[in-house]
């Protein structure tokens, strides 16, 4: 029958606790195995890994568009065709932005619904941060990209309706000079 003090847990005495030292192996770039070396001879790995977050990535400014309309000379006949070849300009880089715009909110909604779905399967609380970071920064790229939208088409209508403006006004001083000159070009 064992003793009583073979059953008992062997603890480490305050000598043996002082000889215990921490080696550090650089043989891994990512991740550091630690060897403790005990007294006895005794040695324990233990795998450390180290994650890294995702850097933040700081938006680049944004200009708004420009646009600045040209000063049509000519006849008034040609004032009224050219500003027709405007007015249908703007009407295409309006329907061009709005595809562009579907475009890169499918894409960015496609992000973040592949990595939700990821983010679900993980179980390490670091990848999961670093996920729910990825979202975040999906979702405000997503809200930017509404605001530069929202920007755009509001100088692209702003732009078409002073060329409706202008081609009513000139259609209107045309006709009147087709009235008295009994025709035009």
């Amino acid at each position: 029958m064992p003793k009583d003090s073979d059953r008992r847990p062997k603890y480490l005495t305050p000598e043996e606790e002082l000889n215990i030292y921490i080696k550090e192996d650089e043989d891994f770039l990512d991740a550091k195995v630690i060897k403790e070396v005990v007294k006895e001879e005794v040695i324990k790995e233990r795998k450390l890994v180290s994650k890294v977050a995702t850097p933040r990535l700081e938006e680049e400014e944004m200009e708004p568009l420009k646009r600045e309309t040209p000063v049509v000379v000519g006849t008034l006949f040609d004032r009224l065709n050219f500003l027709k070849e405007r007015i249908d300009e703007v009407n295409s880089a309006m329907e061009l932005r709005k595809s562009i715009h579907q475009e890169i909110t499918s894409d960015i909604y496609a992000d973040i619904k592949e990595k939700e779905e990821i983010e679900r399967r993980l179980t390490d609380i670091d990848d999961k941060r670093n996920f729910r970071m990825d979202i975040s920064l999906l979702r405000r790229e997503l809200r930017t990209e509404k605001v530069r939208f929202w920007k755009d088409l509001l100088e692209l209508r702003t732009e078409l309706r002073e060329l409706l403006e202008q081609h009513q006004t000139e259609s209107k001083i045309v006709g009147i000079f087709k009235g008295l000159d009994g025709g035009g070009p």
